[in-house]
C-alpha cells in the first residue's frame, strides 16, 4: 500500500513517545503522592506541637500570634484538599465533556479522592492561574478538568485526534492528556497513509514536549520534598528536646529553654508554610 512503511515508522515513533511519556508520568505521580503523604505527616506533628505550646503557661504574645499563623496555613492546606475531593466528585457527576465522545467521568472516574488531593496540593492553581481554593461551583467543575484530566496515556482511547484534543486541554504543567490512544488503531476509514503518518508524528512531538514538562515538574516536586523532609526531621528533633517542658510556666524557665521553645514555634510555622508551597 502506498506510503505504508512511512506510516508504520511514524506509528512506532508515536508508540515510543507514549511509552516515554508514561514512564515520566509515573515518576511524577510517585513524587506527588510521596509529597502529599509527607505533608500529612507534617500536619500531624504540627498539631501535636500546637497542643504542646498551648499548654505552656504565660507564654509570650508572639507565640500566640505564631500559633494563629500556623492555624491559617493549616486551614489553607485543608481547604485545598477539600477542593480536590469536591472537584473530583462534581466532575464525575457532571459529565462535562473533555473531548469529542469523552465525558468527564471517563477521564477522572478512576481517580481516588486522595489522588485529587495530591494534585490539588501540589499544583495549587487551575490552568487559568487562579488559586483553586478560590474557585466554586460550575467554575470549579470546569477548571478541575484541566488538572484532574491528566494522566498516563491510555490505550483504546480516542486515537490521534483524541490525543490532540486532550493535549489542548492541558493543565498547569501540560500533562492533561489522559485518554489519548497508545494503540493508534482507531482511525477514520479511508484516511490515507500519509495523513495518518503526519498526524502520528505531530502528536508524538506534542507528547514528547509534555514528557519534558513532566521531567521538569518532577524535579520541582522533589525539591519541595527535600525541603519538607529536612525541616520535618529537624522539627521532630527539636520537639523531642522540648517535651520535658510540657505544662511548664514559661516565666520560670531558664533562658536556654525559652530559646528552645522559640525555635520550636518558629520552625513549626516554617513547616506550616511549606504545606502550601506549590509547583
Amino acid at each position: 500500500m502506498l506510503y505504508k512503511k512511512p506510516k508504520n515508522d511514524a506509528m512506532e515513533i508515536h508508540e515510543r513517545a507514549v511509552k516515554k511519556y508514561n514512564a515520566e508520568y509515573e515518576k511524577m505521580q510517585g513524587c506527588g503522592v510521596f509529597l502529599y503523604q509527607k505533608r500529612r505527616e507534617c500536619v500531624r506533628l504540627i498539631e501535636e506541637i500546637e497542643a504542646f505550646v498551648s499548654g505552656i503557661a504565660n507564654s509570650p504574645k508572639e507565640f500566640e500570634k505564631n500559633l494563629l499563623d500556623i492555624q491559617a496555613e493549616k486551614e489553607k492546606f485543608h481547604s485545598t484538599e477539600e477542593y480536590g475531593a469536591e472537584a473530583l466528585s462534581s466532575s464525575v457527576k457532571s459529565g462535562v465533556g473533555v473531548a469529542t465522545g469523552l465525558a468527564a467521568g471517563t477521564a477522572v472516574a478512576s481517580l481516588a479522592p486522595s489522588a485529587a488531593m495530591w494534585v490539588a496540593t501540589t499544583f495549587g492553581t487551575a490552568s487559568t492561574g487562579t488559586a483553586i481554593s478560590a474557585l466554586h461551583g460550575a467554575v470549579a467543575t470546569k477548571a478541575a478538568l484541566a488538572w484532574l484530566g491528566g494522566g498516563a496515556l491510555s490505550a483504546g482511547g480516542a486515537g490521534i485526534a483524541g490525543g490532540q484534543a486532550l493535549l489542548a486541554l492541558a493543565g498547569p504543567v501540560g500533562w492533561g492528556i489522559a485518554g489519548a490512544s497508545a494503540a493508534l488503531a482507531v482511525f477514520s476509514k479511508g484516511k490515507k497513509n500519509k495523513k495518518i503518518a503526519d498526524e502520528a508524528i505531530a502528536e508524538a512531538r506534542e507528547v514528547t514536549i509534555a514528557g519534558a514538562n513532566l521531567r521538569e515538574t518532577t524535579a520541582k516536586i522533589q525539591s519541595i520534598i527535600d525541603k519538607t523532609s529536612l525541616l520535618l526531621s529537624k522539627l521532630e528533633d527539636s520537639f523531642n528536646e522540648c517535651k520535658r517542658l510540657k505544662g511548664s510556666d514559661y516565666l520560670s524557665l531558664a533562658d536556654s529553654d525559652q530559646k528552645r521553645l522559640g525555635i520550636l514555634v518558629n520552625n513549626t510555622f516554617s513547616l506550616a508554610e511549606l504545606l502550601n508551597e506549590t509547583v
